[in-house]
């Protein structure tokens, strides 16, 4: 069972433009959860710096967090105004992300909202707050493109249905179960999109060898099947799954503009390092690509089944 009863909406000083918490505050609204405004603070010169007192740091200190506290209040009365239940929290941390993650593991938020920005290579290279919260927040996370409610009615399921690996299988479980209640949840139409690779043009690049007979057409049906599986479990439409020869990333966004999809819901697996600055997850790569909202599921993000 989905219960989204607990959001955390995190504001952020630098954006003037707050859309995480408009688009919290309808999904509040429908799902009749409480609200929880989260931001954070913090002045390198009140860490190592030898150069002041330490009763000084803290004057600087305390003075940082109350001025973050008026602001982040200032926003208690609209949530109010629509009959919410809110309270805020003001964290000292150097890093959004950790403050963020920090708040998740103290208290059982069901979903975390935050705004999102296009993002690049320095971006990626000095841990952007997006990036670490898709590979390391506790729960799922929702990156807000925009502040209206959705209203195409339209919920993307994005899998990798052939996948035997058992964490891909878990998320692709975790990414229906949670997509199939959220529709429920706003009568909206949950569409599936699934690639698979362009093995012909793989081979092609290697004349030296040979590819078996049919190898494409093997793969095809396999991805049917392996979909029309998943969408029988999950109650979509046969009419609402895609199902498309292409890079994961390409597809996916492709997908999502042709029936105009509100949400994207999408599995990370937390890839990180280097090696995922430059290879990256294919949810982070989606971010950037799509204009609707990212709901990024992980291992972790299971949905209860329901009790008889």
């Amino acid at each position: 069972m989905l219960n989204i009863n607990h959001l955390l909406v995190v504001l952020d000083s630098d954006h003037p433009e707050q859309t995480a918490l408009n688009k919290a505050l309808w999904l509040a609204e429908v799902l009749k959860a409480d609200v929880c405004l989260l931001a954070s603070v913090y002045e390198p010169y009140c860490g190592e710096s030898p150069y002041l007192e330490e009763e000084t740091k803290q004057q600087i200190r305390r003075a940082r967090i109350e001025a973050t506290n008026r602001w982040i209040e200032s926003f208690v009365p609209e949530v109010e105004e629509r009959g919410l239940k809110v309270r805020t929290e003001v964290h000292w941390n150097k890093h959004l992300h950790e403050a963020v993650i920090e708040s998740v593991r103290t208290t059982d938020y069901d979903l975390v909202i935050k705004g999102t920005q296009p993002h690049n290579l320095i971006d990626r290279l000095f841990t952007n707050t997006d990036w670490n919260l898709m590979r390391h927040c506790p729960a799922p996370v929702l990156l807000v493109k925009s502040p209206a409610s959705w209203k195409q009615n339209r919920i993307l399921a994005a899998i990798d249905a052939t996948s035997t690996d058992e964490g891909h299988q878990r998320i692709n479980d975790n990414i229906l179960a949670y997509a199939e209640h959220l529709a429920d949840h706003f009568e909206t139409d949950l569409h599936m999109v699934n690639a698979f690779p362009q093995v012909d043009l793989a081979f092609a690049m290697v004349p030296e060898v040979t590819a078996p007979d049919d190898i494409q057409a093997y793969i095809t049906e396999q991805h049917k099947d392996a979909c029309e599986q998943l969408a029988k479990k999950y109650n979509i439409n046969t009419d609402h799954v895609h199902i498309v020869e292409g890079e994961t990333d390409i597809v996916v966004a492709e997908t999502a503009a042709t029936i105009a999809a509100d949400v994207l819901v999408v599995g990370s697996i937390g890839r990180s390092g280097i090696s995922g600055v430059f290879i990256g997850n294919t949810a982070e790569q989606l971010v950037d690509k799509i204009a609707c909202d990212v709901l990024i599921i992980k291992p972790q993000d299971g949905v209860l089944p329901d009790a008889e």
